[in-house]
C-alpha cells in the first residue's frame, strides 16, 4: 500500500456518510508530496460510525490536515521501509515525552497511535505555543482515544483534539494501520485486519 492509498482509506473511513466526501482528492507518492483536498466545512452529524449532536466539533479540512500530518510523520519514521513493515513501538511513544514539551502525562494506550500523537502535539505547538494548557490524561477508552486537557487553547486546538479522537476509531492501536472499531470478547478495540484476533 502506498501513502496516498492509505491516506485516502483513513479519510474515507473517518468521513463515511458525509455527502461532501465525494469532494476528497488525495495525491502524492511520498511524505513530502502528499496532499489532500476536501470541501471545507463541518461534516454531517453521523460520520465514520459516530453520531454527533448537534454536529461534529471539527471541520473536514481539520480532520484531513491532521491525517496528512500524521501520515507524513508515519511514513518518514518508517523510511526506507513502509509503516506496515516498521510499525511504531513503545519506544516511539516514550520518545514523544522528549520531543514535545506538552507531552507531560503517560500514554495509556498502544503504540499504534504514536504518529497521531506526534502530529497532534506538533500542530498544537504551532498554533498555541504561548497558550497555557496541558493534557491531564491520554488514554484509550471504549477502543478510541481520549485526550483530556485543561487550560487555554484556541478553538482550532480543541478542534484538532476532537478530530484526533475521531480518527483514532479508524486507526489500529497496535500498529497504526487503517483499522476499525470492534468488540472483541466484550472489549472495544480499534484494530486492523492483521491485529483483529
Amino acid at each position: 500500500m502506498n501513502i496516498a492509498t492509505e491516506t485516502r482509506i483513513l479519510i474515507e473511513a473517518a468521513l463515511a456518510g458525509d455527502p461532501d466526501l465525494a469532494s476528497l482528492a488525495v495525491a502524492g507518492s511520498s511524505p513530502e508530496t502528499l496532499s489532500v483536498r476536501v470541501a471545507p466545512g463541518v461534516p454531517a452529524k453521523s460520520i465514520g460510525g459516530s453520531s454527533y449532536s448537534p454536529e461534529p466539533p471539527f471541520c473536514r479540512e481539520t480532520l484531513a490536515e491532521l491525517v496528512v500530518r500524521m501520515q507524513h510523520l508515519r511514513w518518514q519514521r518508517a523510511a526506507p521501509l513502509t509503516p506496515l513493515a516498521m510499525p511504531p513501538e513503545d519506544r516511539d511513544m516514550r520518545a514523544l515525552h522528549e520531543k514535545h514539551l506538552r507531552a507531560t502525562v503517560g500514554f495509556e494506550c498502544g503504540p499504534g497511535w504514536a504518529d497521531l500523537f506526534d502530529a497532534v502535539f506538533s500542530w498544537l505547538h504551532e498554533i498555541a505555543a504561548d497558550h497555557d494548557w496541558s493534557p491531564s490524561q491520554i488514554k484509550e477508552k471504549y477502543g478510541t482515544l481520549r485526550l483530556y486537557w485543561y487550560g487555554d487553547l484556541p478553538p482550532l486546538g480543541a478542534e484538532i483534539i476532537e478530530a484526533a479522537e475521531h480518527i483514532s476509531s479508524h486507526l489500529c492501536e497496535v500498529c497504526g494501520a487503517p483499522g476499525r472499531l470492534q468488540s472483541q470478547h466484550g472489549w472495544w478495540t480499534t484494530r486492523c485486519r492483521d491485529h483483529e484476533s
